[in-house]
């Protein structure tokens, strides 16, 4: 199971589940790896922007929290994963 610090498990396994998703059509995408880590970081922009469009927050204000919690994710543990990816 993937354990986030502050994340109960229910919404841990959602986490993880979307986080295996997301790396198992990367690697199938034919794409480097850092190429689709630019991949990740436009979806996270447009979801942002999206985010703001519902009233979530100025665009510039759901960019600067879509890029804290890129940085929150990538300060976990990828080991978790492997329960997912096999």
């Amino acid at each position: 199971m993937l354990t986030l610090r502050q994340t109960d498990n229910a919404l841990a396994d959602r986490l993880g589940a979307l986080a295996a998703h997301v790396v198992d059509h990367a690697l199938a995408s034919g794409l480097t790896w850092d190429q689709a880590i630019v991949a990740f970081g436009v979806a996270s922009k447009a979801m942002a922007a999206k985010a703001a469009s519902q009233g979530n927050g100025t665009p510039a204000e759901c960019a600067a929290k879509a890029e804290q919690r890129l940085k929150y994710g990538m300060d976990q543990s990828a080991d978790v994963l492997r329960a997912y990816l096999s």
